[in-house]
């Protein structure tokens, strides 16, 4: 996979940058560039953008900012809205991203370490997006803490997400909330790695994913999301109230990261999530 390390001098001095499909440029100027927006400085001096063209092929991204420096990486899909002032991403068909990447890789057990991933978002017109969609999931991503794997050169990732927040158009019956789509276990459940496990017990759905409920969707304002891993412990606090407190000492010798943004598990439409807030903390001795 080419990494797209963006040089800022380069930037400074196009009006429009493409690489790979994707495409910055705001011409007319009315979009905010995020790299001047101070509320947005902690997290994207922590993090890089992983993208989707999205008229590539499904699960295709590229990698941008990965010095941290966002000069010139503004369009369509990832802007501020002026009026708002939110953080704005937005990309169209199935198994497409748009998403910030916090850089660091950090273990999950140590007593005296907390991670934390502080959002206010606002998922946009979700059941519109998902009106022609012929997916059984329709479900939109967009916060994640995955995994890196054993080491930071990736040694024996696990290709499954500890947590999948998401906004899910039906779960049973129950429509329109967020959810938080929990790995119950360190299995690997697919791809040539698990082959040898996708049939047992511990890869059916029921046993290697826990689902929680965490509340209708607002309509028309944005949702408190805090998460907090530490101390072989996941906690997630939506609005300030504590919803998810989970044992994750089965995950203690994987690195794990944050996502934020959106990550498409529906076809035929395009998701939008607004964030007033995003930002990345670390609790050490």
């Amino acid at each position: 996979m080419i990494k797209s390390n963006l040089v800022v001098s380069g930037l400074a001095l196009m009006s429009s940058m493409s690489y790979a499909g994707v495409e910055f440029s705001n011409p007319s100027g009315q979009l905010g560039e995020p790299a001047n927006y101070s509320q947005f400085a902690n997290i994207l001096s922590a993090s890089e953008l992983q993208i989707s063209d999205p008229n590539g092929k499904k699960g295709n991204k590229e990698y941008f900012g990965l010095d941290n420096d966002f000069t010139g990486i503004v369009n369509d899909n990832f802007y501020v809205d002026k009026q708002s002032q939110a953080l704005v991403f937005k990309i169209a068909n199935d198994h497409l991203r748009n998403e910030l990447r916090v850089q660091k890789n950090f273990r999950t057990d140590l007593p005296d370490h907390f991670y934390t991933l502080n959002a206010n978002v606002e998922i946009m017109h979700p059941q519109q997006s998902m009106t022609n969609s012929t997916s059984k999931q329709n479900e939109i991503t967009f916060l994640q803490v995955h995994n890196k794997g054993l080491d930071d050169l990736g040694t024996h990732n696990v290709p499954h997400p500890l947590l999948r927040v998401v906004w899910k158009e039906d779960n049973q019956g129950v429509k329109g909330h967020f959810w938080a789509i929990t790995k119950n276990n360190a299995v690997i459940c697919k791809g040539s790695f698990g082959k040898k496990n996708k049939d047992k017990e511990m890869c059916r759905a029921d046993v290697a994913y826990s689902k929680i409920d965490l509340g209708p969707a607002p309509t028309d304002k944005g949702t408190d999301f805090t998460i907090t891993v530490g101390n072989k412990t996941l906690s997630i606090d939506v609005n300030g109230q504590r919803m998810v407190e989970k044992d994750i000492d089965y995950w203690r010798h994987l690195l794990s990261y944050f996502k934020a943004g959106v990550y498409n598990q529906f076809t035929n439409g395009e998701s939008e999530a607004h964030f007033t807030e995003l930002s990345y903390h670390v609790k050490t001795p």
